[in-house]
């Protein structure tokens, strides 16, 4: 009978063949196009946010854009949006190292087309060329919005 260690170290490792399958079949369905690093800074240079705006990167991947927009605007609240396991444990473990201790940046584990986005000024889009049905029916609800202003790669 293994120990508590190597059944706990057992379970991590199925835990994270678990998440690769998962996030591997999502990337199979959904288009993955994660912002070139070189882009980032002129990216969150054009959304010309103000400190009233909070920000929203759906589909965040690894949080990146997230990340450049709340060093560039300190004021500015930032939030993601993302369903992919491996994603999401590299935005959390990036989140952890470049915003330690503060509520301003936040990385959600959600479906943003279930989230509530009613305070979100500002939305960034990066989903690539295929789109979901179910996608194209938020953006379009999304884009009737009057207070919210789409932001996408150039």
């Amino acid at each position: 009978m293994p120990n508590g260690l190597a059944l706990a170290i057992s379970i991590l490792i199925l835990a994270l063949l678990f998440s690769y399958i998962v996030s591997m079949l999502l990337s199979f369905f959904l288009s993955t196009t994660p912002t070139p690093k070189k882009k980032l800074k002129d990216t969150a240079r054009r959304m010309k946010l103000k400190k009233e705006d909070i920000f929203a990167d759906l589909g965040c991947g690894d949080g990146r854009v997230v990340f450049e927009v709340a060093r560039k605007y300190k004021d500015v609240k930032c939030v993601g949006y993302e369903i992919s396991p491996i994603h999401l444990m590299i935005a959390n473990l990036s989140k952890s190292l470049l915003f330690p201790f503060t509520k301003r940046v936040q990385i959600y584990a959600e479906d943003f087309t279930k989230a509530n986005l009613e305070d979100i000024t500002v939305v960034y889009i990066n989903w690539g060329t295929n789109i979901s049905k179910k996608q194209a029916d938020f953006l379009k609800k999304l884009k009737r919005r009057k207070k919210v202003r789409i932001v996408t790669p150039l």
